[in-house]
C-alpha cells in the first residue's frame, strides 16, 4: 500500500474502535482528572430466523475520569482507516456494584440480571438470550446504591437486523461496492469492517479497513485502498456488516449511564 492511499484511511481511528461498548477507562476520552461514575451497557445481537434478531447483554459499572462516551447520532459522515485484527477476546469487566439485580424489560417481557461475582457486571442467567423484531426496545432499569451509582433507568430502540447486499470482488483499479438494508435513522450508524490476511502469504486474517459509516444504504471503498485485499488470499477475505444505536443519561452531575445496541453479520467474497 502507498502512504498516499494509507492516509486517507487514518483519521479517527482511535474513535471508531471504541465504538463497542464503554466498558474501561482505556476506552473513553479523558477531560480532566474528576472521578466520575459509570454504568456501560451492551447489548449484542445477531439476525434471526423470520426477521428477528437475538442478543445477550450485560452491564458493568465503576468510576473513572470524566469522559465522553460513544455516541451513533454522531456519525454525520463516512471516514475508514487501516487497523489491525484484534483477535484478544474476553467480557467487559466493571469494579462497582449498584445493587442485587437490574431489570431488563422489552417486547412486554421482562429479565433479571443479578450481579456476578467473577466479572463484577450484570447479566441475565446463563443461556438467556434475548429474542426481539425490529422496532423493539428495551428499557434497564438500575436500582442505585449509595456511593457507588444513584437510581436509573435508560431505553434504547434496538439495532434493527442488518442484511447485505450481493458482494462482489472488484478488479484492481476499481472500488469495493457495500450495501445494506439502510434504516436512515440519524440515531443507527454503520461500522463496515473489511478484514483480509495482509499478504499474499498470510494464513489468518490480520488487516482491515475500518469504516464508521452513515446508515444509508451503500458505502464505496476506494479503489486505492484496496491493494493488500486484493492480493491477500481468497479464503481470507471477508466484510462484517454491524449496525449499532447508543444512548445516554445522566442521573446526576457525576453519574453517565450509558446503552449501546449492536448487530452484525459477516459475509464472505463468492
Amino acid at each position: 500500500m502507498s502512504s498516499s492511499s494509507a492516509d486517507r484511511f487514518r483519521p479517527l481511528l482511535a474513535a471508531l474502535l471504541g465504538v463497542a461498548a464503554l466498558t474501561a477507562c482505556s476506552n473513553i476520552t479523558e477531560n480532566d482528572t474528576t472521578l466520575s461514575n459509570y454504568g456501560a451497557v451492551t447489548i449484542t445481537a445477531k439476525n434471526a430466523p423470520a426477521g428477528r434478531a437475538t442478543a445477550t447483554i450485560n452491564a458493568v459499572f465503576f468510576q473513572g475520569v470524566a469522559a465522553t462516551a460513544p455516541n451513533s447520532a454522531l456519525q454525520q459522515g463516512d471516514q475508514c482507516a487501516y487497523a489491525l485484527i484484534d483477535s484478544v477476546t474476553g467480557g467487559a469487566t466493571g469494579s462497582v456494584k449498584v445493587g442485587e439485580s437490574l431489570a431488563l424489560s422489552f417486547a412486554g417481557a421482562s429479565v433479571a440480571m443479578p450481579f456476578s461475582t467473577g466479572f463484577s457486571r450484570y447479566e441475565p442467567a446463563t443461556g438467556a438470550v434475548l429474542s426481539y423484531a425490529p422496532g423493539d426496545a428495551a428499557t434497564l432499569t438500575v436500582p442505585g446504591a449509595a456511593g457507588a451509582f444513584p437510581a436509573a433507568s435508560i431505553s434504547v430502540k434496538l439495532a434493527e437486523p442488518i442484511k447485505p447486499g450481493p458482494l462482489v470482488m472488484p478488479a484492481a483499479g476499481l472500488p469495493l461496492d457495500v450495501t445494506w438494508n439502510a434504516t436512515n435513522d440519524a440515531t443507527a450508524a454503520i461500522i463496515l469492517s473489511v478484514r483480509y490476511g495482509a499478504t499474499a502469504t498470510s494464513t489468518v486474517q490480520n488487516e482491515q479497513i475500518y469504516c464508521a459509516l452513515k446508515d444509508d444504504g451503500a458505502f464505496q471503498v476506494p479503489a486505492s485502498g484496496l491493494g493488500a485485499l486484493l492480493a491477500s488470499p481468497s479464503a481470507l477475505r471477508s466484510v462484517t456488516l454491524i449496525r449499532w444505536r447508543t444512548q445516554e443519561v445522566r442521573p446526576d452531575s457525576s453519574s453517565l449511564l450509558h446503552i449501546v445496541s449492536t448487530i452484525d453479520t459477516i459475509v464472505r467474497f463468492p
